[in-house]
C-alpha cells in the first residue's frame, strides 16, 4: 500500500486553506487538494508491504518518543520547483523549535533499516494546495502565487504524527488513516 507519515491540521488552520482553495478558479491543468486531502506530510514511504507495517509503525513510535510536542503555523505561499515554471502551489510552515525536522531526522534511520531510503534533499514543511503538469497551469499557479492575499494562520500544537495509506484514483488520491502517534515520551 501507497503510505505516509504526516500531521494533520486542526480546524483554525485548515480554514484559511479552504478559504483560499476555494477563491480559486478550476483551472485547466491544475489539480487543487480538496479538503480531506490537506495535510503536512513528514516523510512519504511509498509502497509498504501488509507485513512490514507494524514495523513502520514500531519506527514512528521510535521516531516519535524523541520528539517532544511543537507549535507550528502557516505562513505565506511558494512554489516548487522555481517561479518561472512552478508545477507544485504550496504554503510555507513556520516551526520556530523545527519539530518537523527534528521528527524526520529521528525517523529516516529507523526507516533506513527497513529499506526505506533517507531524503536526500534538505526537509522544508509545506502543505500542497495545488499541481500542475502543464504550462497553462504553471501560469495560473504563477498568478495565484503573485495575487492571493498574505496567508498567516494562528499557531497549533502538534501533539501526534499519522500513519496514511494514499489510494490513487481518478477523482484524486484518497486518505486512510492506519496509525495515529503520540509525540514525546509515553
Amino acid at each position: 500500500m501507497r503510505t505516509f507519515i504526516a500531521i494533520e491540521l486542526e480546524p483554525a488552520l485548515r480554514g484559511p486553506l479552504l478559504k483560499l482553495l476555494r477563491g480559486l478558479p478550476p483551472a485547466e491543468g491544475v489539480r487543487w487538494v480538496t479538503e480531506r486531502q490537506l495535510h503536512l506530510t513528514l516523510k512519504f514511504l511509498g509502497e509498504v508491504r501488509d507485513a512490514q507495517l507494524s514495523q513502520v509503525c514500531d519506527a514512528v513510535v521510535a521516531a516519535g518518543s524523541q520528539v517532544e510536542p511543537f507549535s507550528l503555523r502557516i505562513k505565506g505561499l511558494g512554489v516548487f520547483p522555481a517561479p518561472r515554471n512552478p508545477r507544485v502551489l504550496w504554503c510555507g510552515v513556520e516551526d520556530p523549535t523545527k519539530g518537523c525536522r527534528r521528527w524526520v531526522e529521528a525517523a529516516d534511520p529507523l526507516l533506513a533499516k527497513l529499506n526505506f531510503k533517507p531524503e536526500t534533499r534538505a526537509y522544508t514543511p509545506h502543505i500542497t494546495l495545488g499541481r500542475s503538469r502543464s504550462s497553462a497551469g504553471a501560469r495560473v499557479l504563477r498568478e495565484v502565487l503573485e495575487t492571493a492575499p498574505p496567508l498567516e494562520t494562528e499557531q497549533m500544537q502538534v501533539e501526534r504524527v499519522v500513519v496514511i495509506e494514499s489510494r490513487l484514483l481518478p477523482t484524486g488520491a484518497q486518505y486512510k488513516p492506519l496509525a495515529t502517534v503520540s509525540l514525546g515520551p509515553s
